[in-house]
């Protein structure tokens, strides 16, 4: 992984109940800040335990990653919806842009876990700036398929982790259902491309979250049926829901 980004273990205790796959949590910073900060579930390791992919960002990162090992966080959570699993005979297609690896990592090990199939896409703009070792590695037994796309060309595909989208859905030998998170332009694609060739897609927005259970409607999304809370009503959605920036709802 790059130096900013950290993967950080947590103990909460065996009281803490286990997150789904797509759930976050909302931790306070120790820095003098008054929000708190949203991070997807990056996998539950044991009962009470878990760990969340942390970038450096800002003054509340940073304070967060110089506390010492054993240091007490207030953690709020398991908060939010999660990912639906893939029905029998489904094929999971996993897109990941950038930090969105995050918001997956908890799925695909769950897959892994319960010997389910599955086609990873990641993408970044650079070699560097893919996120190595986040996600489960592909497997001899074709299990777990891992494909790579760099806006350089500097490893994989030369291109967007969307232009692997496509090729996954025809090259796959069974039904698929798409799970996608990273920055709006990217689910925007990857879910058209997914909804075009008749595949359900899930999708796992990044919004900016003040309280973290829906009461201040500051990290509202647009959905076909009305503006949604991310926190409260997410932040999985059916990307058939969705109405992304540019488009107009029916």
């Amino acid at each position: 992984m790059r130096a900013e980004d950290f993967l950080c273990a947590f103990d909460a205790g065996g009281a803490f109940p286990d997150a789904r796959p797509g759930q976050f949590v909302h931790v306070r910073t120790p820095a003098d800040l008054t929000l708190r900060r949203p991070f997807s579930v990056a996998a539950v390791t044991g009962r009470g335990r878990f760990e969340l992919l942390v970038r450096k960002r800002g003054e509340g990162t940073a304070a967060l990653l110089s506390l010492p090992e054993g240091a007490e966080v207030s953690v709020l959570g398991p908060s939010g919806n999660g990912f639906g699993l893939p029905e029998p005979g489904e094929r999971a297609v996993l897109v990941a842009g950038g930090i969105g690896v995050a918001g997956l990592r908890h799925l695909s090990r769950t897959l892994a876990r319960d010997g389910r199939r599955q086609v990873v896409l990641v993408g970044a703009p650079t070699a560097t700036a893919l996120l190595d070792g986040v996600l489960p590695g592909p497997t001899t037994d074709g299990a777990v398929r891992v494909e790579v796309a760099t806006d350089d060309g500097s490893r994989g595909l030369r291109g967007t982790v969307c232009d692997l989208v496509g090729r996954a859905l025809e090259e796959t030998d069974a039904p698929a259902r798409v799970y996608c998170c990273g920055p709006q332009a990217m689910l925007r694609s990857a879910a058209g491309i997914a909804l075009a060739a008749g595949a359900r897609c899930e999708a796992l927005v990044e919004e900016v979250m003040a309280c973290g259970i829906g009461a201040c409607r500051g990290c509202v999304v647009r959905t076909r049926t009305g503006y949604r809370a991310a926190c409260a009503d997410g932040p999985v959605f059916d990307a058939a829901e969705l109405v992304f920036d540019g488009e107009e709802r029916a």
